[in-house]
């Protein structure tokens, strides 16, 4: 996968559902993920963990991204999930900050706990077949606790066939500058693919974390507002400027499609909102059409508000700089 398209999107909460992908799909052929699935769910086959392994028509390739720090059931969880998708690739998050994730000890707090670590990834690996198994890790806990080269080790003795690495540590969040020195150190340590992450919105960050040597990169905040950021880098163009204003309308209109085929009754319109405000930044006038967005109650209201906007506005390529 990383020789065809090195280039992956990353798994982001609330955003990489099975219509979001079928958009990202318009634009890259390469690895999408889930958004990340409980261990612990996914043992008790709840419906509302087994939702997240819903797939669509285009979703191939397709990793799987599974958190929790209970090594005891991640051989039960990988097979469950094989058991109901196929995926090209299972993940283990070992790097999410976010606080209701680190309570329960999984996500980031795994990197102050190198033999669980080893022991999530070994019980994860012998359940997993022949589909590849990775991590997704930190730099470290803090600037105190940098261990990501240990870590890396750890992976590649009990079997793992990749690592992607955010440079960031816990404690810096997503704050600050990646320190693309370190991704370069680990990449030149380590004896398993590295697939770079953090900070890659245009052509200036993707050739600065391609510098370090990885041997792919992983998209997530930038695919997110700007999915077509893969065909864009792909064609070495900025994914600002890379759309016009009658291609976004489209596009516009798609995910509003895909939503209702994914979503329950009027609830689509609620969950395609976020995403028509996300694409329609720094089209003119944008900032001041999103309160109307919305506050917008169906369909058709929606529908005649877009209309008349794109109608009002010249076919010039997007700017997302400039707001």
């Amino acid at each position: 996968m990383l020789k065809n398209q090195p280039m992956f999107g990353a798994p982001l909460a609330g955003v990489s559902t099975p219509s979001f992908r079928k958009v990202v799909r318009l634009f890259s052929g390469g690895l999408l993920f889930t958004e990340m699935v409980s261990v612990e769910g996914l043992i008790r086959k709840g419906s509302g963990t087994m939702v997240f392994l819903r797939t669509n028509d285009c979703d191939m390739p397709l990793g799987v991204q599974l958190f929790g720090s209970r090594h005891e059931n991640y051989a039960d969880a990988v097979k469950v999930v094989l058991d109901t998708i196929t995926p090209a690739v299972i993940d283990i998050n070992m790097g999410c900050p976010v606080k209701k994730v680190i309570k329960t000890g999984s996500g980031a707090a795994m990197l102050r706990d190198e033999e669980n670590i080893a022991k999530v990834i070994s019980a994860a690996r012998s359940a997993c077949g022949d589909v590849p198994l990775s991590i997704k890790i930190r730099l470290g806990w803090d600037a105190g606790t940098i261990n990501y080269n240990e870590i890396i080790k750890i992976a590649h003795e009990e079997g793992a066939s990749a690592v992607t690495l955010h440079g960031r540590t816990k404690a810096e969040g997503f704050g600050g500058q990646v320190h693309y020195e370190m991704i370069a150190d680990a990449k030149s340590r380590a004896k398993l693919p590295i697939i770079g992450n953090g900070d890659i919105i245009d052509m200036e960050t993707y050739d600065r974390m391609l510098s370090t040597g990885v041997d792919g990169v992983m998209i997530g905040r930038g695919m997110m507002k700007q999915p077509w950021i893969f065909q864009a880098l792909a064609d070495g163009k900025d994914p600002d400027n890379y759309l016009d204003t009658s291609r976004l309308k489209e596009l516009i209109f798609k995910i509003m499609e895909y939503e209702m085929q994914n979503a329950r009754g009027s609830r689509y319109l609620d969950v395609s909102k976020k995403y028509i405000v996300w694409l329609m930044k720094g089209l003119p006038g944008a900032a001041s059409l999103r309160n109307s967005v919305y506050e917008c109650r169906d369909r058709r209201q929606l529908d005649d508000m877009l209309e008349n906007y794109f109608s009002s506005i010249k076919d010039i390529p997007t700017d997302q700089s400039s707001e």
